[in-house]
């Protein structure tokens, strides 16, 4: 996958990035009273995460809006007739990535020619091209974005999160990114976005201890600057605040000043190889081959000797790979090379962010830990490669047999030059000052904030008044021989004071006077912490005036639950609660009795008690006719007792038909309850 890094605009119209101003005739105002950056009302606007800000040294400032999810391009010049105030054009132009960023973007950095933008985030990695792209609605600019490695971060098979992603400062296409699995990749973009150029598998693991790489873990990492080996290292900060190496690193395809390679050629040849220790000898030749590998004009110096850049050839040792060198040994105020446990046990927590500056030509170490403390050491010696001969490197190439990829397992080993171990120089530990209601979270974001160079929320004022200068201990190799009362050691030591002086305490009065104008924001930000705090002081007090009432109501709502639920279990064992319905046969004979008890059996009985009171009626009157008969006729009728004989008969065929009846009767009803009962 090839990507084409060229900075032509796809639109016509569009103005050059080189541009100091826009075309159009608009308004400019100071950078801060910008109507992006205009002030909102806090309970309804979400808080923006910090470090959504960037710069492309020339005239165009970048801001990612996380709520947007787009980001802001906007136009800068110097102020006039003050050159420190910053105007910025009142407009903005938008731009918008042709696919979802579906992670909260937490850090955007822009590459060396402006030309990309890296949008990173917890959960996900990706490259914004902010040239060559569409138009949208509204006038936005849609941008082409893809991830990086996506087949290594953010995958569902692994959980491999990117600590550190840096742009290379020697190439527009490299991006360095180093990982939770102690694992620095080298990235060329103009390539291929999802497999890496370079692999380190870092195993910091120190001669003669039982720790191995479990025990610490990369947290950061910077890249070196235009100052010999300085400029093909990486620095490695990890968690116990340790520093370590590794050289040389350079991208396949990058660019490199012909001064500054050929000074270390030169000096590999003239003071390496005349060095008393073979390993040094050894090491220097090593550096001398590859430096003739990777730049091949170096072998032709007389016929090349116009060259004004040198182009990086991709090249690998192959019988050795790159050593972790470190831990680097510290010298401080004691004057003795203690161990590196005791320096680092001045600061308190964890390493979290590094930086590394050139000043002058001297390397400066900046370290900010986790309890609100910023170490800045310096380089006492030069940087030298250093290689394991035994363990090759792994390579990948193309069909032409050419390197096009490297993966180097690099295991960590005590750094020895030329004369003696290289030492950092500990220079100065300031303390920032966090007041109590500060979380640590915070505490974490106002250190890295303020290591990248952004002002930082909350300074001390041990920060205002600049770093000190720490005079080299007389313990160091080149004054042993030197007496601190004589002509050389006063000569020596007043170098020493005016190499200090132009170095370091210029630089701290800079560092002083910017901070100074950092007191409006000081005060602006702790006076929003104590409004907020004042807030959760006042919410708490609340939730306590009714927390006694919460827990009466809590009680009852706990007491009537515990009723309803003696009520239910009543109910369920009341009879019929668990009755199953009655099937569709069992219904129809249901029916077919309750018809018959409320009609058959009804009549039935009306016809027994009609039939009663006619026998009474009939029985009466028989009797009353029999008596008046007998008194008037002395003989006997026969024909009344044959009808008194035939009414007995149908009065005893009635009787039984009642009796069979009564007996039908009880036989329905018992049915009818031995259904009722099994229900």
């Amino acid at each position: 996958m090839r990507f084409n890094f060229d900075l032509t605009e796809s639109n016509p119209n569009s103005s050059s990035r080189k541009s100091l101003t826009p075309k159009e005739d608009i308004q400019w105002v100071p950078l801060q009273n910008h109507p992006l950056f205009a002030s909102s009302d806090e309970d309804t606007a979400p808080r923006s995460p910090s470090n959504l800000l960037a710069w492309d040294c020339a005239s165009r400032f970048y801001y990612w809006d996380s709520n947007l999810r787009c980001l802001h391009r906007i136009s800068i010049r110097l102020g006039d007739p003050e050159p420190s105030s910053v105007l910025a054009a009142s407009l903005s132009k938008v731009l918008q990535t042709d696919a979802e960023i579906n992670f909260e973007v937490n850090k955007i950095s822009i590459n060396r020619n402006g030309s990309a933008m890296v949008l990173s985030g917890t959960n996900g990695l990706c490259v914004m091209y902010l040239y060559g792209r569409s138009f949208g609605k509204d006038n936005a600019i849609v941008c082409r974005t893809v991830s990086i490695g996506s087949q290594i971060y953010f995958n569902e098979s692994n959980v491999i999160r990117t600590r550190r992603v840096s742009w290379h400062p020697y190439s527009d296409a490299h991006l360095g990114i180093l990982s939770s699995d102690s694992v620095f990749r080298l990235f060329d973009l103009s390539s291929d976005v999802l497999k890496p150029e370079q692999e380190y598998y870092l195993q910091p693991v120190e001669p003669g201890r039982s720790r191995n790489a479990a025990s610490i873990c990369p947290v950061d990492f910077s890249f070196g600057g235009d100052h010999l080996w300085d400029r093909f290292s990486v620095f490695l900060l990890f968690s116990d605040g340790s520093v370590y190496i590794l050289c040389p690193i350079v991208p396949f395809g990058s660019v490199h000043k012909w001064e500054s390679v050929l000074e270390i050629y030169s000096d590999a040849e003239t003071f390496g190889l005349k060095s008393a220790n073979p390993v040094a000898v050894n090491n220097s030749n090593r550096a001398i081959s590859w430096l003739e590998a990777t730049f091949p004009e170096l072998a032709h110096e007389s016929k090349e000797g116009g060259l004004s850049t040198l182009k990086a050839h991709p090249y690998a040792v192959f019988d050795a790979s790159l050593c972790l060198q470190g831990p680097l040994r510290k010298v401080h105020h004691g004057g003795e090379d203690e161990d590196p446990a005791v320096s680092v046990a001045e600061c308190e927590g964890r390493a979290i962010s590094f930086l590394y500056d050139l000043a002058s030509k001297d390397s400066i170490l900046v370290t900010a830990w986790s309890g609100g403390q910023m170490q800045i050491d310096a380089l006492a010696d030069e940087i030298q490669p250093v290689w394991m001969v035994g363990s090759p490197p792994r390579l990948r190439v193309n069909s032409q047999d050419h390197i096009i990829g490297l993966a180097m397992l690099c295991e960590s080993i005590s750094v020895i030059t030329s004369n003696q171990e290289c030492v950092v120089l500990e220079m100065r530990t300031l303390n920032l000052l966090l007041p109590v209601h500060v979380d640590m979270e915070k505490k974490s974001e106002t250190v890295e904030e303020w290591t990248n160079r952004n002002p930082p929320d909350i300074i001390s004022k041990e920060l205002l008044i600049g770093p000190k200068v720490v005079l080299v201990p007389q313990g160091s190799p080149n004054l042993r021989s030197v007496a601190a009362d004589s002509i050389e050691g006063r000569s020596t030591l007043h170098q020493y004071l005016n190499l200090f002086h132009e170095n370091y305490v210029e630089y701290a009065h800079k560092v002083y006077f910017e901070l100074e104008h950092h007191g409006p924001r000081l005060k602006r930000i702790i006076d929003d912490q104590h409004a907020r705090l004042g807030e959760a002081q006042e919410k708490l007090s609340k939730v306590r005036r009714k927390q006694s009432g919460l827990e009466d109501r809590i009680n009852n709502a706990m007491h009537q639950h515990n009723l309803l639920e003696q009520r239910l279990h009543c109910l369920k064992n009341l009879p019929g609660a668990h009755k199953k319905p009655l099937s569709k046969a069992e219904r129809e004979f249901k029916s077919e009795l309750d018809h018959f008890t409320g009609v058959g059996l009804d009549a039935l009985r009306t016809s027994i008690d009609t039939l009663r009171a006619r026998l009474r009626r009939f029985t009466q009157s028989s009797k009353g006719d029999v008596a008046n008969q007998q008194m008037k006729i002395g003989g006997r009728n026969y024909a009344l007792d044959a009808q008194i004989l035939q009414l007995k008969s149908s009065i005893a065929k009635l009787s039984l038909l009642n009796s069979e009846n009564t007996k039908k009767v009880k036989l329905v009803e018992s049915v009818l309850k031995n259904q009722e009962s099994s229900r």
